[in-house]
């Protein structure tokens, strides 16, 4: 999670000092990606506990300062609030078992106060980015419950007897979709989501392998699209046209999937990398490939790739295939995407994929 630190930034007005704020020891909102402040930030919200049966366990003053948070925060603190909650999210990603147990309570909390604590209408456009990191620090767990798994490993009310992991994947969810309409937190998050999808195939060892990688991402793009349909339809009405604020699409999903299967060596027939497959309109090297001292060849994508890229690399796979991918490569990324995706909507939608069913997830819109 280094890289959350490194490249979301968190966001907070600057008060006045005659404005009421938190006023957390040592934590600058503005500069909350300092390791310094992050650490601020994570005394200020886990100020004491100790870990049992792997979990973290509050003590007493945690305990106290977030009852006391729930009983007085009002609309000129949550913007620090949320911006230190993103901070210690980050946290999570810490090598030392404590630091990251103790981050990622205050991170299943800090989704939970979010949902039930704050109402829809206080939202301010930097709570949306600010809780976006929130959201993208969990995008293990969510690229599960995209899946149609669970926030296992999150700990979502974890200490309330009377909820159940339904109701945790609701207010997981119910939180994204309070956040999506805003592009940045929409990106944070989509980005976040593809990126865990990804990871857990770092190693691969055919192209069935390649369509499992391919249904996990679709999981994630057709469970936040659907969110964000839902949303954007609330806001504009059904009848209104409107852009979807997930900005990657299935085209893109399919650029980093041919991708990955170039860079791991899925395919075995060289030609497919023939310098005539590899060039624009007028004859130009793409400038997204490299040829290796080994001749391996490397597909080296942005992240997201940009539209450009993205269209050049489908230009490459139309030259390619079928001729070149007897493996079935294509095939494989294509179909896992395309069940992937289906399955993530009708977590929101239902399983008729209209809406006409009720979704497996229920989102809290009020």
């Amino acid at each position: 999670m280094a890289l959350l630190v490194a490249c979301m930034p968190m966001v907070a007005c600057t008060a006045d000092s005659d404005e009421r704020g938190l006023d957390i020891p040592g934590f600058e909102p503005d500069a909350a990606t300092d390791q310094a402040n992050v650490r601020a930030a994570f005394e200020y919200l886990n100020p004491d506990g100790e870990m049992s049966g792997g979990w973290w366990v509050p003590g007493e003053r945690t305990r106290e300062r977030w009852e006391t948070l729930a009983d007085s925060w009002d609309s000129s603190t949550l913007e620090e609030l949320t911006a230190a909650m993103a901070a210690v999210s980050t946290m999570r990603g810490s090598q030392d078992e404590e630091t990251s147990a103790a981050a990622t309570w205050v991170t299943a909390r800090s989704i939970e106060f979010a949902v039930d604590q704050v109402p829809f209408e206080d939202y301010t456009e930097a709570m949306k980015e600010n809780l976006a990191v929130v959201v993208a620090s969990t995008a293990d767990e969510g690229s599960g419950v995209a899946g149609g798994g669970t926030t296992k490993g999150l700990g979502l009310y974890r200490d309330d007897g009377s909820k159940n992991s339904g109701d945790a994947n609701s207010v997981y969810t119910t939180l994204i979709y309070r956040l999506i309409d805003n592009q940045d937190a929409a990106a944070t998050i989509s980005k976040a989501f593809v990126d865990a999808a990804m990871a857990d195939y770092s190693s691969m060892a055919d192209a069935g392998d390649l369509g499992a990688m391919g249904q996990d991402m679709g999981n994630a793009y057709g469970y936040l699209n659907a969110i964000g349909v839902e949303r954007m339809t609330d806001i504009a009405g059904a009848d209104v046209a409107f852009d979807n604020p997930i900005t990657i699409t299935r085209s893109t999903l399919e650029s980093q999937a041919y991708a990955e299967a170039v860079n791991q060596g899925l395919f075995a027939d060289l030609d497919a990398f023939n310098s005539e497959y590899l060039q624009d309109e007028f004859g130009e090297p793409y400038s997204w490939y490299s040829t290796g001292a080994d001749g391996a060849v490397s597909f080296n994508l942005d992240n997201p790739p940009t539209r450009r890229q993205s269209i050049e690399v489908h230009n490459w796979a139309d030259d390619v295939a079928p001729e070149h991918d007897p493996e079935g490569v294509f095939m494989n990324a294509n179909r896992g995407l395309n069940t992937g995706i289906s399955d993530g909507q009708s977590l929101i939608y239902g399983h008729d994929g209209a809406g006409g069913d009720p979704g497996d997830i229920a989102i809290e819109k009020y």
